[in-house]
């Protein structure tokens, strides 16, 4: 499995940042490991400077979704197809890698929290070590960057994220500062003895440093803009061009201008109606003063007829000077918000000679028994995060292709659950309704119909039936009339259908309660030869992982065995759904803490799973906080394999599990995706009255992987 590493940027521009992932990556490569390099987004207009590709040729990179509206991380919908794509292309390459380093995007002041907040929820999701790159004030200390960037980020990543989180720090030193690295129990220390310096790894190993310094003084010196680019990126005209002319940075000249005599290595951004500063530039340059570049801003033809003569002799005097000249019809204010987005994202990606001195120099600081080491050992538990178990499961359900049945046909919601289904492929649709009806519905709300969604209206079948339902068992001799009475009922119908293998699992609750669901299921499809009962499970699709609850929907109050059988059957659907099961057996005890009947009854259902299915681990009874959350569980269960760690979470009976279902769902505003149907021979599931859109959908793709596991 590849180790995930995001660097996340607070206060740096791009060239800080691509210099440390720059120097990240070549230092996997003097260690001979493979790595992929992701960029979930490029902000950049038209992907402009994609340097992931021209800079990481030799890496094998990820392709990142192209361009990024701010404006749709406020929609949900928008949001969760962008996260979506995200996934789909970090897992879209199958080349094996030992790292996946994966950049954040770099915010600008006004989107600060919004893209901090995006950069952790894709480094939770997928499940990254975080490296914060940012930079420090004169006077900083590390802890004090790290409690300014804990206080940013707490109401972003979990504590257990921000305590083993790794710092890059960038700092600008005084001339007669010889570069180091700061180890942590010399930090408050201004001058270190060149002794202390040739011991600074053997010190850092000892301390188990979680940062580094990087001196970022002369370096950042040789980081120069060619002229062209900034040409290309403005779609400026050129009057004259210096071939690999380069600055360093750009002045913008207003009325009220800085007397400055120096120009080299800068683009002066004036406008064509500045005089007074043309005229200045004019003896500047006659004087022999240096100028590199310059940009004429508000240039249109004829609208400088008076001033022609001063116009013409600075470009005359210019072009025998070798200053590169540009015009533009823009404005000096709309051209310095345009390069607000350049400078903030600029690389200089041909300079292959640059890119060479800044590998070898961020290598030098960016140690690899610092970072890599102790990423290497740290234990990484079995999270996984709801973004990547939904991605799971419909990747799943694409390779499936069932067809799933949805007798409330023309239910809006079921109409547009499918809709987005089929467009997607995740299976194939009978809706059971009127035609007519349906298709207005989906007119009127502009929903699409596509060729996977057949739909069958229920009278036109009903009596294709009644033979069935005459010789089945439960209902053998009775007259046709009764029959046809029966398959008046479209779940029944819809029932039968299944039965017979006509389709591949049933979806039905929207407009129906749970009984309605499932009493044809009980008398038609019935449970499996080794149950007894049929159960229910919840996907809880929490921000700390996915748990599954169970049985929060069916069995009031289970005894012992049946208990013990909710559980087996749940153990089962978390692996079919690529869960490994650790099994916390709910009470309001944790093991021999209390006694009690009902503490009694979960001890010996736990007993029965372990008698049945020794390689189950499987732990009860254990409070609902001792069993998900690590501290407590070490604390009130100290030898448990599942105190801590639990994901299927088995409640006592009905009122527990439906009451805490409940509240887990609405106060924390996450997805649960059921009751989700066990124990049944083929696939029926029951929807919530009160089911969203989503919750149809995923609930259709865990139907489809049901019907894979007869």
């Amino acid at each position: 499995m590849s180790k995930i590493i995001f660097s996340i940027p607070i206060n740096v521009d791009v060239n800080f940042l691509t210099s440390v992932n720059l120097g990240l990556i070549y230092n996997l490569q003097t260690q001979n490991l493979k790595c992929k390099f992701f960029n979930p987004i490029s902000k950049i207009e038209n992907n402009f400077f994609d340097y992931t590709k021209k800079i990481l040729m030799k890496f094998t990179t990820i392709d990142c979704i192209k361009s990024l509206n701010i404006e749709k991380l406020d929609n949900i919908l928008k949001y969760n197809d962008i996260i979506d794509n995200i996934i789909q292309n970090f897992y879209s390459s199958k080349i094996k890698n030992n790292i996946i380093l994966i950049e954040g995007l770099i915010p600008t002041c006004t989107e600060q929290e919004l893209l901090f907040n995006f950069n952790c929820k894709i480094a939770t999701i997928l499940n990254a070590d975080i490296i914060f790159v940012t930079s420090m004030l004169k006077k900083n200390t590390f802890e004090e960057i790290k409690l300014k960037i804990n206080s940013i980020f707490n109401n972003f990543l979990s504590k257990k994220q921000l305590c083993n989180s790794l710092y890059i720090i960038k700092k600008s030193f005084h001339k007669n500062n010889n570069p180091f690295f700061y180890c942590y129990n010399l930090l408050k220390k201004d001058n270190i003895e060149k002794k202390i310096i040739k011991n600074i790894n053997s010190s850092l190993l000892k301390n188990n440093t979680s940062f580094t310094y990087i001196p970022w003084g002369k370096i950042s010196t040789i980081f120069k803009i060619n002229i062209i680019e900034i040409c290309q990126y403005l779609n400026c005209n050129i009057i004259n061009i210096i071939n690999d002319c380069k600055i360093k940075s750009t002045i913008f000249i207003d009325n009220n201008f800085i007397n400055k005599k120096c120009f080299f290595e800068y683009l002066i951004i004036v406008s064509i109606k500045n005089l007074n500063f043309l005229k200045y530039l004019y003896k500047l340059i006659i004087n022999g003063n240096l100028v590199t570049a310059i940009l004429f801003t508000e240039y249109k033809e004829n609208t400088f007829i008076d001033n022609k003569k001063i116009i013409d002799d600075l470009i005359h005097l210019s072009i025998r000077n070798k200053i590169t000249l540009l015009n533009i019809n823009l404005n000096i204010w709309q051209i310095y918000y345009k390069l607000q987005n350049f400078n903030k994202n600029y690389f200089p990606l041909k300079d292959k000679l640059l890119i060479n001195k800044i590998k070898n120099y961020m290598l030098k600081y960016i140690n690899k028994i610092i970072f890599f080491d102790n990423f290497n050992k740290k234990k990484h538990n079995n999270y996984i995060s709801p973004y990547i178990f939904k991605y799971n499961i419909i990747k799943q359900a694409r390779k499936l292709n069932k067809c799933i049945l949805l007798p409330e046909g023309n239910e809006l919601r079921i109409i547009k659950a499918a809709s987005i289904c089929a467009n997607k492929k995740i299976a194939n649709f009978i809706l059971l309704g009127k035609v007519n009806e349906i298709e207005n519905l989906a007119k009127i709300n502009n929903i699409i119909l596509n060729k996977r969604i057949n739909i069958v209206d229920p009278d036109h079948i009903r009596n294709n039936y009644v033979n069935f339902v005459i010789n089945m068992q439960k209902y053998k001799n009775i007259d046709i009339h009764l029959a046809q009475n029966l398959l008046k009922n479209n779940i029944f119908l819809a029932t039968i259908m299944l039965k017979l293998g006509e389709v591949d699992g049933l979806v039905s609750g929207v407009n129906h309660t749970t009984a309605d669901t499932i009493r044809p299921a009980l008398q038609i499809i019935k449970t499996l030869p080794q149950y007894s009962l049929i159960s229910s499970i919840f996907f809880m699709l929490l921000k700390q992982g996915v748990l599954i609850y169970g049985d929060c929907a069916v069995n009031p109050n289970p005894n012992a065995e049946q208990l013990a059988e909710i559980a087996i059957q749940s153990a089962k659907s978390a692996i079919l759904f690529n869960i490994k099961p650790k099994i916390a057996m709910i009470s309001y005890a944790t093991g021999n803490s209390s006694t009690g009947k009902d503490v009694d009854l979960v001890f010996q259902a736990t007993k029965i799973v372990q008698k049945q299915y020794p390689n189950l681990i499987i732990d009860g009874p254990l409070q609902y906080d001792a069993a998900i959350i690590e501290d407590i569980g070490k604390y009130k269960a100290p030898n448990s394999l599942v105190a801590g760690q639990a994901n299927v979470i088995i409640f006592p009976n009905l009122n527990a599990g439906n009451i805490t279902y409940k509240a887990v769902q609405r106060s924390s505003e996450i997805i649960s995706i059921g009751p989700i149907l066990q124990g049944i021979n083929q696939p029926v599931n029951d929807l919530s009255r009160g089911s969203s859109i989503e919750d149809i959908i995923y609930t259709i793709v865990i139907t489809s992987i049901q019907s894979s596991n007869k």
